[in-house]
């Protein structure tokens, strides 16, 4: 598929960036580096919101799951590092309660959805954050009415074994929504679109 065919295709779909910015996003990357997940983050945020815009001409809906949960709508590539220089990392990941908002923000047009979440570890509840995509899962009438790509920043292996999980093994779903990668799988893609239309695909 020619890159105008695959920016034609996701042209159908709203976005949803949920960006971590729990305590554990102010350690390093990995260990030895000088980056911080939190500044590794921004980037990649940057340059997906940079890249999609082109795709989603009414902005870009983003929510923030760390401590507490809170959204914006209509962000633009010039509103990021603004809004990313009013956070910062503190507080524990309520990844159900993130996707709930993220799920919700979903429904809000006729446009098919793309949701990816960008964070580092293991949610405060595993189970909770399981069950809201399993019922997103099952009230779909397409399988690619709404998918969920996480991309894991750093290399907390616990966090490795549970986004997999829920890649590979999400059992009672309707439909396989949730891809999983990691950030250098991500960045392993040519462009930002193909990386969307491989998730929506898999």
């Amino acid at each position: 598929m020619t890159i105008t065919a695959i920016e034609s295709k996701l042209s159908e779909y709203d976005f949803i960036v949920v960006i971590d910015t729990s305590g554990s996003m102010g350690e390093p990357l990995k260990a030895g580096s000088s980056r911080s997940r939190w500044e590794a983050m921004q980037e990649s945020v940057g340059v997906f919101v940079r890249d999609i815009e082109k795709l989603d001409s009414d902005g870009i809906d983003v929510v923030q799951l760390g401590g507490s949960v809170n959204s914006w709508h209509g962000v633009t590539s010039a509103k990021v590092s603004e809004l990313f220089a009013s956070l910062s990392p503190r507080g524990s990941t309520p990844l159900a309660e993130a996707l709930t908002t993220a799920f919700a923000a979903a429904g809000k047009s006729d446009k098919k959805d793309f949701i990816i979440v960008f964070t580092d570890g293991v949610p405060d509840d595993q189970g909770a954050a399981k069950q809201v995509i399993l019922n997103q899962a099952n009230k779909q009438t397409n399988d690619d009415d709404c998918t969920v790509l996480f991309v894991q920043v750093g290399d907390d292996a616990r966090a490795t074994a549970y986004l997999r999980g829920l890649d590979d093994d999400l059992r009672g779903a309707k439909f396989d929504i949730v891809d999983a990668k990691t950030m250098i799988e991500a960045e392993a893609f040519a462009t930002t679109s193909e990386l969307v239309l491989a998730a929506i695909n898999d």
